[in-house]
C-alpha cells in the first residue's frame, strides 16, 4: 500500500510502511545486496534518480540525500535515509550468525 511519507518543498514522496521498509532493508544489507549507510552523506534536489531504499524517483524540488559507499554512491529520500541510516547502524552491531 502506498501513501504519503512525507512532504518536501511540495513534492511528495511514496511510503512504504515503516515496518515493511525496514524488512526490507535488514534483508537487503544481510545480503549485502545494500551498502550500510555509514559514510558522509550530502543533501541536493533531486535530479530524478531512483531512490535507492525505495526505488521511486526523486524529483526536484523533494530534496535527496547522496551516500558514498564503497566504490558506489546511492541516493535516497530525506526519510527514507533516515530509516536506511538506523537500519544500517543496528546491522553494524547485529552479532554475527
Amino acid at each position: 500500500m502506498l501513501g504519503v511519507r512525507a512532504q518536501q518543498g511540495t513534492a511528495m514522496i511514496p511510503e512504504l510502511f515503516d515496518d515493511e521498509l525496514r524488512r526490507r532493508l535488514r534483508a537487503r544489507l544481510s545480503k549485502r545486496d545494500l551498502f550500510p549507510a555509514m559514510g558522509i552523506s550530502s543533501v541536493r534536489r533531486g535530479a530524478g534518480r531512483p531512490c535507492i531504499v525505495c526505488a521511486h524517483t526523486i524529483d526536484s524540488p523533494t530534496l535527496e540525500r547522496e551516500v558514498e559507499g564503497p566504490g558506489v554512491v546511492g541516493v535516497a529520500h530525506a526519510d527514507c535515509y533516515k530509516v536506511w541510516r538506523e537500519e544500517s547502524a543496528l546491522f553494524r552491531h547485529r552479532p554475527a550468525v
